[in-house]
C-alpha cells in the first residue's frame, strides 16, 4: 500500500514535460518517474510509468477514430475497474482534443483520475493510477497533471 508520505515525496517534488511524439501526446509527470513503452493489443501502445505509488498510463492508438465505448472498455480492460465504478466529471474539446471526457474511477484502495478521447492523429487513454487518499491529499497535483496533457 502507498502510504502518504511516499506519495507526498513524489508530488512535493519537480515536474517535467514528458513528450511521447511517436504516440502524439506530452503531459507533465514527477522528475523521477520511470517511464517504459509498452505494446497493449490491438493497436494501441504507449508508456507506462511509475513514481512513488502513482502510476502514469499514456496510451494510443493512431489512425481512425475509435467511438467512446471503444475507449471506454479499453480502459476497463487496462485497469481492471469495472465500468459502472466509472464516472465522467467533465467533457469538451481543446489542447488537440476532438472531443475528450475526464473520468474518475474506484474500486477499493485503487483510484484512477484522467481522461480519455480522440485528437486529430487517434484515440487517446491517458490516466493516474493511485490510492483515493493520494488523491484527495494531492488533488491540486493531480490536476495540473491533468491540465498539462496535450496532443500534438
Amino acid at each position: 500500500m502507498v502510504t502518504l508520505s511516499a506519495a507526498s515525496a513524489a508530488m512535493a517534488q519537480g515536474w517535467r514535460t514528458y513528450s511521447a511524439p511517436d504516440y502524439g501526446f506530452s503531459m507533465l509527470v514527477p522528475d523521477d518517474t520511470k517511464i517504459t513503452t509498452k505494446e497493449f493489443g490491438s493497436g494501441w501502445g504507449g508508456l507506462v510509468g511509475d513514481s512513488d505509488g502513482v502510476r502514469v498510463i499514456g496510451i494510443a492508438k493512431l489512425g481512425a477514430p475509435e467511438e467512446a465505448r471503444e475507449i471506454e472498455a479499453f480502459g476497463v480492460d487496462v485497469t481492471g475497474i469495472p465500468a459502472g465504478r466509472w464516472t465522467q466529471i467533465d467533457s469538451g474539446s481543446g489542447q488537440g482534443w476532438s472531443w475528450y471526457r475526464t473520468v474518475r474511477a474506484q474500486d477499493g484502495g485503487r483510484l484512477v483520475f484522467g481522461g480519455y478521447g480522440v485528437g486529430k492523429r487517434g484515440s487517446y487513454l491517458l490516466i493516474l493510477i493511485t490510492t483515493p487518499e493520494v488523491f484527495n491529499a494531492y488533488r491540486p497535483d493531480f490536476d495540473k497533471w491533468y491540465n498539462s496533457i496535450r496532443l500534438n
